[in-house]
């Protein structure tokens, strides 16, 4: 027959202090989650997108031109970056909405 061990006292505080954690973490994430609802919203929301939408149009119109030189192709590179960094300021309202659970009366 097997002898069952209780956890130690010092693993049960880790997991408390990770289940503490993590609720706070939901807590933010929710917050977040409730703000960016609000955001999409508002009108000046989409004005807001579609600058984002034509900064990253001029920059793929760059992309698609010939590199042409090392140094073109490095410049090419940052423009990739700023890409990038277009879309996920545009994407990612949405995309924590879309992620994040809705807090509930049970949450409370």
């Amino acid at each position: 027959m097997e002898r069952v061990v209780d956890p130690s006292a010092d693993s049960k505080r880790q997991h408390e202090e990770l289940l503490k954690t993590s609720r706070e973490a939901m807590a933010q994430d929710r917050k977040r989650r409730d703000a960016f609802e609000g955001l999409l919203k508002h009108p000046g929301w989409k004005e807001f997108q579609e600058l984002l939408n034509l900064m990253i149009g001029e920059r793929s119109a760059e992309l698609l031109s010939p590199a042409g030189s090392v140094d073109k192709m490095i410049a090419l590179e940052f423009v990739k970056g700023t890409m990038n960094g277009l879309i996920l300021a545009r994407d990612l309202p949405k995309i924590i909405i879309d992620n994040v659970p809705a807090a509930t009366v049970e949450d409370e």
